[in-house]
Parts: structure tokens; C-alpha cells; sequence
């Protein structure tokens, strides 16, 4: 076998030097433009907030604008949808909510949670607030639940659309209850979700901290219970819905940006390590946890682990207790 020679062996190591290159020069070079982050929830909802708060703050470290897009309908479905089918440059990506994995559980939805994105990191958990209007009867759980089985049907509980999880807390909550016979109304955004309760519309929901507190601290919605597994910092006074009615209802919500499935690896780890400068601001975490909510960061796999288990927990959950679009 004849040996290279050392003018070979000099090309082939050039050759080998930049193939290792390209994937970097890739990360420098990118963005070229402006980013586009399309959120599939209304301008003022919970999802929007936080996508204005954190993730606009990466234009600073990418050097290019960053875009916040609301593509709101059919509870997210349709932005979501979009992104599923954009190109997979690192120039349109998704900031969603757990409607990604709580939609496909009750709708024929036209994307895969798991196949058709790119995780790049979770932001944030936060568990919602069961609230009434501020005339209501009731001053606990349990006085809801007596008033709700005084009167089949009566009551009705709003939230922000089908597959979030102010739906799936509602039906939750119903059916831990002991089945109880409560209206479900679904609203095109999470403020008039809340609004529909403070005015007497309806007479419960289960909406996020971040939409709920100014209201609640202002007397126009009264606070109940939270759904998370421990008790809140922000709101230490209200129990969780295990305390104040079964050890079996506990739900949180998550915030995360992902990027169209297929997207080069160097334009999501430079996006990973953006996200993860923003969020080591102490400013940026004091107003995320001002809003109740738990701050994460995460790697892109732990939180592709998160999607898969979660979908297969609200899709279990859509079948055990019939939720369905309303």
C-alpha cells in the first residue's frame, strides 16, 4: 500500500480543519437577519408576556432584531402548525405553551410535538389559580364544590381555549370533584377568560399568575387554590388544589422555545446559549418570579424529554376524563 505523500497529507488535513470549521463558521455567521418568534397565542396573553420579556431580550447577544409574531386561533393550533412547516434556518421560531402537548389529546391536530420541532430550551413552569368572581359565595374549594352540586349546570368555568391548561384543570377539577355538572366556556385569549369571571360571566377559571394576580390584587378576583404540587412563593396563602381537595390534582404549565425539526445543530446551540444569558439575568428571573412562575433553562433534550413525556400524560389525561373541544 503506497503511503500519502506529505503534500497529500497537508490537503487532507486542511480538508479534515475545515470540515470541523463549517459548523462553526456557521454559528458565527448566523443570524444574517432578523428572527422571527411566532406566538400562537394573542398579543397580552400569559405565553406573550413572557416571549416579550425573555425571549426578545436575545436580539442583544444575536446582534439582530427579534420579531414576536402572534399567530393566535384554534387554542395555538395555527401558529403552531406554522412553524411546523417553516423552513428550518434558525429565522421563524415557536415560543409555546403546554398547548403543544394538550392539543393533539383532543383535536386532529396537523403537527407532531415530538417529530416536528427542535427543542431549544424550557423558560419557565407555573401552576395556574383557581379564582371566582369577587361576589362569590364561595371563600373555599369545598364551598365551590357544594355550590356546584346544589345546582347542576349552573355554573359554568372559563378559559383562555380548548386543550390549555385552564381546560384541562376545569375538567380535572369537575371530575375530582365527584363529577360535578359545570359548563365549559372557551374564550379566544386569556384576558377575556378573566374578564368573563370578574364580571360574573362565568363563575370560575382556572387562568395564569401572571394574567390573574394584577386582578386578584386589585379585589376583582378572588384567589382559591393553586395546581401546582407545593404551594407558590408569590401566593404562599393560597393552598394547593391537593390540600384543599384530592391528593390527585396537580397540573403545571410550561413555557419553551423550539425551532422547526431539522434546524442545523450550531443555529440551535447558539440560540440555546443566548436564551441561557438572558435568563441568567437576575432582572429577567425577579420578573418571572414576580409573575409566580418557576424559572428553568434547560438543555435542548431535557426539555425534547419533557414534550414526549408530557404528551403522553395529557393525552392520557384528554382520554380518562372526555375532554373534548367545546
Amino acid at each position: 500500500m503506497t503511503r500519502p505523500t506529505v503534500s497529500r497529507q497537508r490537503r487532507l488535513l486542511a480538508a479534515i480543519v475545515l470540515a470541523c470549521a463549517v459548523p462553526a463558521l456557521h454559528a458565527q455567521a448566523y443570524p444574517t437577519g432578523p428572527v422571527r418568534v411566532v406566538v400562537p397565542f394573542p398579543a397580552g396573553s400569559g405565553v406573550d408576556g413572557v416571549a416579550r420579556n425573555v425571549i426578545s431580550r436575545m436580539a442583544t447577544g444575536l446582534g439582530q432584531p427579534i420579531v414576536i409574531e402572534n399567530r393566535a386561533g384554534a387554542g395555538g393550533t395555527i401558529g403552531t402548525e406554522f412553524v411546523a412547516r417553516a423552513p428550518n434556518d434558525g429565522y421563524t421560531l415557536l415560543f409555546n405553551a403546554t398547548q403543544l402537548v394538550g392539543n393533539p389529546g383532543i383535536s386532529n391536530v396537523k403537527y407532531d410535538a415530538v417529530k416536528d420541532f427542535a427543542p431549544i430550551s424550557l423558560v419557565s413552569r407555573v401552576s395556574v389559580i383557581l379564582v371566582v368572581p369577587p361576589d362569590s359565595p364561595a371563600r373555599s374549594v369545598q364551598d365551590l364544590i357544594r355550590m356546584a352540586k346544589e345546582k347542576p349546570g349552573a355554573l359554568s368555568y372559563a378559559s383562555g381555549g380548548n386543550g390549555g391548561i385552564g381546560h384541562y384543570s376545569g375538567e380535572l377539577f369537575k371530575s375530582q370533584g365527584g363529577n360535578l355538572d359545570i359548563v365549559h366556556v372557551p374564550y379566544k385569549s386569556a384576558a377575556e377568560q378573566v374578564t368573563s369571571v370578574m364580571t360574573g360571566q362565568t363563575q370560575l377559571a382556572f387562568p395564569a399568575p401572571q394574567i390573574a394576580l394584577p386582578q386578584i390584587k386589585a379585589g376583582k378576583l378572588r384567589a382559591l387554590a393553586v395546581t401546582g404540587v407545593a404551594r407558590a412563593t408569590a401566593t404562599p396563602e393560597l393552598p394547593t388544589m391537593m390540600e384543599a381537595m384530592n391528593p390527585g390534582f396537580a397540573l403545571d404549565a410550561w413555557y419553551g422555545l423550539l425551532a422547526p425539526a431539522g434546524t442545523p445543530a450550531p443555529v440551535i446551540t447558539r440560540l440555546h446559549a443566548e436564551l441561557m444569558k438572558v435568563m441568567a439575568d437576575p432582572t429577567v428571573r425577579q420578573s418571572l418570579e414576580a409573575g409566580a412562575q418557576d424559572v428553568v433553562g434547560s438543555t435542548p433534550a431535557e426539555f425534547a424529554a419533557v414534550i414526549a413525556k408530557d404528551l403522553k400524560v395529557w393525552t392520557d389525561l384528554a382520554v380518562r376524563l372526555k375532554v373534548k373541544v367545546d
